[in-house]
């Protein structure tokens, strides 16, 4: 919406006089006739008409005023960004057919609309996802012992019994609503990556699917892990550089010869990368007699080495149609160590969405041939970039500053130049516009600056609208729309990236921000305070660590600036709150059309060094020592916190050295303790004599503290546990092979 307009007073012709026949009878109590006839009242009514005007004068200077002058500075309300996701389609029941949706395709979460941005192929199958759990440790170890003669002959080199790499198949799970469960670390926990099977619905018959789904597109939708270390802009773009590792996606090649597992790689195209980003992955499928799998194999060789997991304990086994298996590149970790690869949820039939609404054609006031015409769109908040404006059928282009634009007369100028393509050196097209996507405004030129819309002129507007908080919608929440019959929709996941408007209160205050950056990141206290207005995330607290980057922290960078940021929470870390990868990513869009183009910016949460604390202590005779402890262990628990720690509550410094003195004052310093005995302070290696230094991105996050009012202190080894046993198959050549899992 726009700025408001101030009012300084309210009062009318009526209030002026009401208010001044009240005083009547205080002043002059011997004037009794107030009727209209009475020359006194008339008088009175004369000023307040004065008056009146005189208020109606000084409430429009300021607004003109204030207009003028926000228009100069350029500072408008930030519109509202639309809600994205990820939606799953089937097909339960019905025949053996595909069905094609397009792009655009209308879907609700209740009264909330969304609608596709791609189109795909819904294909009439169903689907299991698996991987293979490696077995490490006392586990492995144990199955070990019941499958070291079993799988014998498929130890390399014979005889060594490490190079069996034990795994049991386990199903992922997709996420539920209300659980925070942890993604699938596909490069660490498992054996060689994701596997998809695609079954046959109950009741059809496997061979007429597969020539169902010869050549067509298996939409597959991703949604990787969002914890994320850092996002890098570098100078002179908006891009991440990190490189990037393509995912490959392959199907059993079972005609191939040898008599081995052979694959063939499926060609594939992603909307963005699927390890950093939430994606659909359209592949291409091939013909009928390639969508198989091996089913003749030895009852030991099914699961074994690169053959898909076993399936023999599934009822589904017999409609498996064929095997998709999503992994990383075999030179994926050659350059820069292993490429980070966790996976949220994965599944076919998968679209992306946004949560906004079309019009396609709303035909808007007609041209008055005016200066400064201004006109409204019927449904707000506009999503600008979807803005398409027609004046008598011409299109018409929008412009962030009517003042920059060229005179109308120079829309002759611009038709000579689309008639010759030689002629050079025309100006701009005056044919512009301005939006405020808030309030829906469109406003045109007034032929000095912009041209202005002919006298009966039809404009007409294509656009979207949607946007805010509101299209943030749970699992499952999605699952209705104007869909052919036996089509399912729901999304898998939840939908992210949903902003409301900027409101007026926090415009206003924004104003004094923008008139001292100029809405650019030079100083440090730009970077500080622009960093923190970010729209739609909540920025707790924001460090600036100039000329350093997080590679070498050490050495200087000239042009390089490394922000951190912490977000006000986080429910998986709600004590060390980290940003995700959303959260980056609508931070590094909010500062990168901000900075200068020769700085190199580094957007990354805090970098935690892990602690533990143990103490005891001595409660005041007479004190009962179990509120004692719990507000020892609360005041040393903020004490360490991100948003409120530190000695003046603002947060934990970043870079301080972590000294047990510092944290025996704290402890000493609550009421009911009369003296702290013994403070261990402990890290990652053990317990330390000497206080702990920690790096300008560093802060302590603590893990683990024992506080206890009788006898010692509880050691740091204790509080730690045991370290997991290493894994004696690691490093050597393994062959996979399947353990049968228990069962209860």
């Amino acid at each position: 919406m726009p700025l408001p307009d101030p009012v300084f007073d309210t009062r009318t012709f009526r209030d002026l006089v009401a208010e001044a026949t009240k005083r009547i009878l205080v002043h002059t109590p011997e004037w009794t006739n107030q009727s209209d006839s009475d020359p006194g009242m008339t008088l009175l009514q004369l000023f307040a008409f004065i008056g009146e005007s005189v208020i109606y004068r000084a409430n429009r200077i300021p607004e003109r005023n204030r207009i003028k002058f926000l228009r100069l500075l350029g500072v408008q309300l930030q519109p509202a960004a639309a809600a994205q996701g990820l939606v799953q389609f089937s097909l339960p029941t019905g025949p053996i057919q595909t069905r094609t949706l397009s792009a655009g395709d209308s879907l609700a979460a209740g009264q909330i609309p969304f609608k596709t941005t791609r189109g795909l192929d819904v294909l009439p199958i169903e689907t299991g996802v698996f991987y293979k759990r490696r077995l490490v440790g006392v586990e492995r170890a144990t199955a070990l012992e019941s499958y070291r003669d079993l799988y014998a002959s498929f130890e390399l080199p014979p005889g060594n019994s490490d190079s069996l790499d034990l795994y049991e198949t386990e199903v992922l799970e997709p996420p539920r609503a209300g659980v925070l469960s942890d993604a699938l670390d596909v490069g660490g926990d498992t054996v060689d990556g994701i596997w998809i099977a695609l079954f046959a619905r109950r009741g059809d018959d496997v061979d007429d699917v597969r020539a169902e789904l010869a050549g067509k597109t298996l939409s597959l939708g991703m949604m990787p892990d969002l914890d994320a270390d850092s996002r890098v802009l570098p100078p002179l773009g908006v891009q991440d550089a990190e490189p990037v590792s393509g995912l490959v996606f392959e199907m059993p090649n079972v005609s191939a010869a040898g008599g081995v597992a052979a694959y063939r790689q499926l060609p594939a195209s992603a909307t963005s990368d699927p390890l950093v980003a939430p994606a659909q992955v359209e592949i291409t499928l091939g013909e009928a007699n390639q969508l198989r799998s091996w089913d003749a194999l030895e009852p030991l060789e099914a699961g074994t080495g690169a053959y898909p997991p076993d399936l023999d304990a599934d009822p589904r086994a017999e409609r498996l149609i064929t095997w998709v298996r999503v992994r990383l590149p075999d030179d994926a970790g050659n350059a820069g160590g292993r490429v980070r690869f966790r996976n949220s949820w994965i599944g076919i039939n998968a679209a992306p969405i946004e949560q906004r609404v079309s019009v396609a054609a709303e035909l808007l006031a007609q041209g008055t041939g005016e200066p400064d015409q201004t006109t409204r769109l019927a449904n707000t908040p506009v999503l600008p970039e979807s803005l398409t404006l027609f004046v008598n059928g011409t299109p018409w282009s929008q412009i962030d500053d009517l003042n920059a634009a060229p005179p109308e007369a120079a829309a002759a100028l611009a038709q000579m130049a689309m008639d010759d393509e030689a002629a050079t050196g025309v100006q701009a097209s005056p044919l512009v516009f301005t939006l405020d996507p808030e309030a829906g405004e469109i406003r045109f030129g007034t032929g000095l600056n912009g041209a202005r819309p002919p006298r009966g002129a039809i404009i007409q507007a294509r656009y979207d609208h949607g946007g805010g908080t509101r299209g943030m919608v749970g699992i499952g929440e999605v699952k209705t729309g104007n869909l052919p019959s036996g089509v399912r929709v729901v999304n898998p996941v939840p939908t992210w990236g949903g902003v409301d408007g900027e409101t007026v209160a926090e415009a206003e205050r924004r104003i004094p921000q923008f008139i001292a950056n100029r809405d650019r990141l030079v100083t440090l206290g730009d970077f500080e305070t622009i960093t923190q207005a970010t729209p739609g995330v909540d920025v707790a607290r924001v460090k600036i660590l100039p000329t350093l980057t997080p590679e070498a922290p050490d050495l200087a960078a000239p042009g390089a600036v490394t922000i951190i940021v912490i977000p006000a929470n986080d429910p998986r870390n709600p004590l060390a709150p980290e940003p995700d990868l959303l959260f980056l990513r609508a931070v590094c869009a909010h500062v990168a059309p901000r900075r200068l183009i020769t700085t190199e910016l580094h957007v990354r949460g805090p970098d935690y060094v892990d602690i533990w604390v143990s103490i005891a202590f001595d409660p005041i005779t007479g004190r009962a020592a179990a509120p004692v402890r719990e507000a020892v262990q609360a005041q040393i628990q903020d004490f360490f916190s991100p948003l409120i720690g530190g000695f003046d509550g603002t947060g934990c410094p970043f870079g301080r050295t972590v000294d047990p003195a510092e944290i025996f004052v704290r402890a000493a310093q609550v009421d009911g303790v009369a003296r702290v005995d013994t403070l261990i302070l402990g890290d990652t290696a053990g317990a330390r004599a000497q206080p702990l230094e920690l790096g300008p991105m560093q802060l302590p996050r603590l893990v683990g503290m024992s506080v206890v009012s009788e006898g010692d202190a509880v050691a740091i080894d204790a509080l730690q546990g045991a370290s997991p046993a290493p894994d004696p198959g690691a490093g050597g050549a393994l062959t996979p092979v399947p353990v049968i899992p228990e069962l209860c």
